[in-house]
């Protein structure tokens, strides 16, 4: 589009703004500065320079755009709109609450895959919480793919662990977990009060990767607020190879599960940071 929509769509846009096609990007023209920023942050390229320096919106703005926000968000003076959101739809970034460096490594370093919990349940709202945090990590194209179901019903964890250890009952590695359950110890789930399955469409643009990183980001978000997790190695083998755990957890034709995550309170605190082995790294 070489001119402002201004120009060629007086009757859509008014005298000081742009419009996109639909009004899928507008543009308060009283407010922009002309910075660019806009045009330099788009990952889908739908924003250009007009011959008086304003930011043009690409026809296909509707068709092509990520919903990535990524427009509105850098825009210092609030003059665009996205999909009929402006600034004041969007939070805003507390300065506040930015953590330290060192703070950051601490907390990161202090994650520990809890592996004895305490019985008490982790309430509803605690879920809720960790969930709204988790559904801003990253997704290929910014598809935000990820559903999420979380288990509580003794029951229903119980029936889980005897299809996981169906499914693994011929893979003779997995006999010391599955004689423990036959003597009632589990190993499988670690006795957690609840299981976190995230799964998402088979294929995709690699759903393993988006369903890896959310669940990362839960583990995270709920370090946060003293919860502990560790990552359910052995469900998550068997969902792959078991009609009956998608059957029971009515996961959604063309869905798969990707992950899983125990959860609950640490039974034990953790005082101190184990140490890790110094990865290779090469630098070219």
């Amino acid at each position: 589009m070489a001119k402002n929509e201004r120009e060629q769509h007086p009757e859509k846009s008014g005298p000081t703004e742009q419009a996109g096609q639909a009004e899928h990007i507008s543009i308060d023209l009283s407010l922009c500065n002309k910075d660019g920023l806009c045009i330099s942050e788009c990952p889908a390229f739908l924003l250009s320079r007009g011959e008086d320096r304003f930011p043009v919106v690409s026809a296909q703005a509707a068709e092509r755009c990520i919903m990535c926000g990524h427009c509105v968000a850098v825009c210092p003076t609030g003059a665009l709109r996205l999909a009929g959101k402006g600034p004041a739809e969007l939070a805003p970034i507390d300065p506040a609450l930015a953590i330290s460096p060192e703070a950051a490594e601490q907390f990161m370093r202090s994650r520990r895959s809890v592996r004895r919990f305490s019985s008490k349940r982790v309430e509803r709202e605690l879920f809720r919480r960790i969930i709204d945090t988790a559904r801003y990590a990253p997704s290929g194209v910014n598809t935000q793919p990820v559903n999420w179901i979380v288990v509580s019903d003794p029951d229903l964890l119980v029936a889980l662990i005897d299809l996981t250890a169906k499914s693994l009952r011929r893979l003779p590695y997995f006999m010391p977990y599955l004689d423990a359950w036959s003597r009632g110890e589990d190993l499988i789930l670690r006795s957690a009060p609840h299981l976190v399955v995230a799964h998402a469409p088979k294929g995709g643009m690699d759903n393993t990767t988006n369903c890896v990183i959310a669940l990362s980001h839960f583990e995270l978000a709920a370090h946060a607020l003293g919860l502990g997790t560790c990552w359910a190695g052995l469900f998550t083998y068997a969902a792959g190879r078991s009609k009956g755990i998608a059957s029971a957890l009515c996961i959604p034709d063309g869905h798969k599960i990707y992950g899983a995550l125990m959860l609950g309170r640490p039974k034990y605190g953790f005082k101190r940071l184990p140490e890790r082995k110094r990865p290779p790294v090469r630098f070219l």
